[in-house]
């Protein structure tokens, strides 16, 4: 009778008791290979690394993204905190760069771009909002911070997206005197093919083929000016793409686009 009984409680409880072992092997194989590989590159949660990687996967199959010149971003990223300088074609241009990168990027970003409600978003991400209306010393030093940590800046000096596409408009000064004052290892880069929408979402969204190309990386000192910086990073960027250079600075329009 005993047995009989043990037996039947045993056979009721196995269900839980294998749902239970399940569970701890999965939180097992989560705590110790998923949450690791999650949070590789200095990724300070694993949010953002699934975000990351996520976004990496959507690029790869929506807009066929193409990297290229690995070898500068492990020469540039061997060296300590890095400097990445790019021009501005959409809303997904941060996405792409970060996917071409094994460490995540703190992205400078216009205040008023960032839209109502999404607070919490730009937090997450650590991005550090400049206001573009008037100088803003504040913005300068948060970078300054974040090179000086050793991290990963990013910044996309043009000032906003640039219409029409295909064309490199004025640097903005502002990122000559973070590379020259820094003295860190600046790491140009030249994003074409994205669609060619308004909106972040639709950028983000939309089809296209995509295309990251990382230059040589280049280090300046405090020797140089940051205008002249700021021209020579504009002038590598060009010769790169073979766009002409506008010499007329895109307007500030404010507002998200």
């Amino acid at each position: 009778m005993h047995a009989m009984l043990l037996a039947s409680t045993f056979s009721a409880a196995l269900p839980w008791l294998v749902a239970a072992l399940s569970w701890l092997v999965m939180l097992t194989v989560w705590w110790l290979l998923v949450m690791p590989w999650l949070r590789r590159g200095g990724v300070c949660t694993t949010a953002i690394g699934a975000a990351w990687r996520a976004s990496s996967l959507w690029l790869g199959w929506r807009q066929s993204l193409l990297v290229q010149g690995q070898e500068h971003v492990q020469s540039a990223m061997s060296a300590g905190p890095v400097m990445i300088v790019a021009n501005h074609t959409g809303g997904v241009d941060p996405l792409l760069v970060q996917a071409g990168l094994p460490r995540p990027v703190r992205w400078m970003m216009a205040r008023d771009m960032m839209g109502s409600g999404l607070e919490d978003i730009w937090s997450m991400l650590q991005v550090i909002p400049v206001e573009r209306a008037e100088d803003d010393p504040g913005s300068v030093r948060a970078a300054m911070r974040v090179l000086k940590d050793g991290e990963v800046l990013g910044v996309f000096p043009e000032g906003r997206i640039t219409r029409p596409p295909g064309t490199v408009r004025p640097f903005l000064e502002g990122v000559g005197l973070l590379a020259s004052r820094s003295g860190v290892m600046v790491l140009p880069c030249w994003i074409s093919g994205t669609p060619d929408v308004d909106g972040m979402a639709a950028s983000i969204l939309g089809k296209s083929h995509s295309r990251v190309q990382f230059l040589e990386a280049v280090r300046y000192d405090r020797s140089w000016k940051p205008a002249a910086v700021a021209a020579d990073l504009r002038e590598r960027l060009a010769a790169a793409s073979g766009w002409p250079m506008v010499e007329e600075a895109m307007p500030l329009m404010f507002g998200p686009q």
